[in-house]
């Protein structure tokens, strides 16, 4: 009987081995996949830098329904083809010239997704020095550029993220504990921002379980900054109150508007209350490669925490942003284990000179991010992106004279980075704000360009923002083109059903 079972328990192994070899793919199918791979790549990117530009957005994703995931294996062609009907030929392409709304990202430099492929093909594990202390190094050497860019002087640390939703939730944890604060305080805590202030702050205090946090909006002067004097103010006012002030977001470069944040005088305040400062310049801090731009940054290296996203300003794949904290150990204190759990016990998995992503994050599984810097970096040279940034600044004031020289737009304040608002005047007896909404929504529709609205107030306007690496001044000339003929058409409209 027991020879029986043995043979039936051999015999079912070999079958399952069988099975799942295919799992293994061979070298003339891996051949084949790549070439059908590239084939799609390819013709993506003939669509999206031809100045004709193949439209923004051509079908809609709504209209697909997603297929059930069954026992049987479809061939490796039909897939593809799938993927390439239902995501690269649907919806808003984010790699496109004419994307133009909210902050392009996720825009994808070719070895920037090679950075991607590659890790994911060796399945490259990162999170342990021991496991892959390359790739450790790479990252930890990425995070010392971007420190350096800022001004952090020796003895910060920092990760490589998902984006900056994550590095915001985690710089926010770390503030917390550095203050010692417990739950028992949390709904006597302040934290400071203006109201364009990223979303992700409010999100992330919810997560770090501060929902019950006071978030306190600090008002703007008319270049939509956060003005230090009412900061201070407010400050005092809820230390009166016996509130517990004990962080401050400033932002460099907004999302809504582009406005940088007066950081320097905003670290004057934080220092003398003894406040924790993040700046958030998840948008616009590789600007700081610009020398142009080197004013901007003045009082950022006394900040205590920065994020800063790569998947924008360096227009790599999506899913990459960094943050820095400038004193280290508070980042590794938040992050790592209070003790060292069984399974490591006995081993040397972690190394003094080089921290280990896992003891500088919450993340204990992630991707090797770090190849997706690396490589662009190295291929192109920092140049390269100094040179696109600078272009991107320059075709936002390119683009701001244009409409200005017209007379038919509003435009409430110079860009500051790659950001431009404007409105189109209206007939006469028409609101302009329902005007402005008519006018964005015939400009989407068309497909051939794609823009978000920006809401100051009351006060409707559209919004541009450049910072996609195939936007060129050509581009900007199209969408120039394109606003002006969707106005005059809307306003020979109006004026017709006077």
């Amino acid at each position: 009987m027991e020879l029986t079972q043995e043979h039936d328990l051999l015999q079912r192994l070999a079958d399952l081995k069988v099975k799942s070899s295919v799992l293994e793919v061979q070298e003339v199918d891996r051949e084949a996949m790549t070439k059908k791979t590239v084939q799609l790549i390819n013709a993506q990117d003939d669509n999206i830098t031809r100045l004709t530009c193949d439209p923004i957005k051509i079908l809609d994703q709504a209209g697909f329904e997603a297929d059930e995931i069954s026992e049987s294996p479809v061939d490796f062609d039909s897939v593809m083809q799938e993927l390439n009907d239902r995501l690269v030929r649907a919806g808003v392409i984010p790699g496109h010239p004419l994307f133009l709304g909210f902050i392009p990202s996720g825009q994808g430099t070719y070895p920037s997704a090679l950075g991607g492929f590659l890790p994911a093909a060796f399945n490259t594990y990162s999170v342990i020095h021991l496991e892959s202390p390359a790739a450790v190094q790479m990252e930890n050497r990425l995070i010392q550029w971007v420190a350096d860019l800022f001004g952090y002087p020796a003895g910060h640390a920092g990760n490589i993220s998902s984006g900056g939703s994550l590095a915001t939730l985690t710089a926010l944890a770390v503030s917390r504990d550095s203050r010692r604060l417990k739950a028992a305080h949390f709904h006597r805590c302040v934290i400071y921002c203006s109201e364009f202030t990223h979303y992700a702050v409010q999100k992330g205090l919810g997560a770090v379980g501060m929902r019950e946090a006071v978030l306190r909006k600090t008002p703007v002067d008319t270049s939509f900054k956060m003005t230090a004097a009412a900061l201070e103010k407010q400050i005092k006012e809820d230390k009166e109150a016996g509130l517990l002030p004990f962080l401050v977001v400033a932002t460099v470069g907004t999302t809504l508007t582009g406005s940088v944040d007066p950081v320097d005088d905003i670290a004057d305040v934080c220092e003398r209350h003894q406040l924790w400062l993040h700046v958030d310049a998840a948008y616009g801090g590789f600007f700081a490669l610009c020398d142009d731009m080197k004013q901007l940054f003045v009082g950022v290296e006394r900040s205590d925490s920065i994020v800063v996203n790569p998947h924008k300003g360096l227009f790599i794949s999506s899913g990459v942003g960094v943050l820095v904290v400038k004193d280290g150990g508070k980042l590794q204190q938040t992050c790592s284990l209070q003790q060292t759990p069984s399974v490591f016990e006995g081993m040397q998995f972690f190394s003094a000179e080089h921290l280990s992503p896992c003891e500088l994050s919450f993340e204990l599984t992630r991707s090797f991010r770090g190849a997706q810097m690396w490589l662009p970096l190295k291929v192109f040279g920092v140049g390269v992106f100094r040179a696109a940034l600078e272009e991107k600044l320059l075709l936002a004031r390119y683009f701001y004279r244009k409409l200005k020289e017209t007379g038919e737009f509003e435009l409430p304040l110079e860009p500051e980075l790659s950001v431009v608002l404007f409105r189109a005047t209206a007939p006469p007896g028409v609101d302009i704000n329902n005007f402005n909404q008519q006018l964005l929504n015939d400009l989407n529709s068309d497909g051939k360009v794609f823009m978000t609205p920006a809401v100051l107030g009351d006060q409707y306007y559209l919004r541009v923002c450049i910072l996609c690496f195939r936007t060129h001044m050509e581009h900007m000339d199209l969408c120039f083109s394109l606003i002006r003929e969707k106005r005059g058409h809307l306003w020979g409209s109006f004026q017709s059903n006077a």
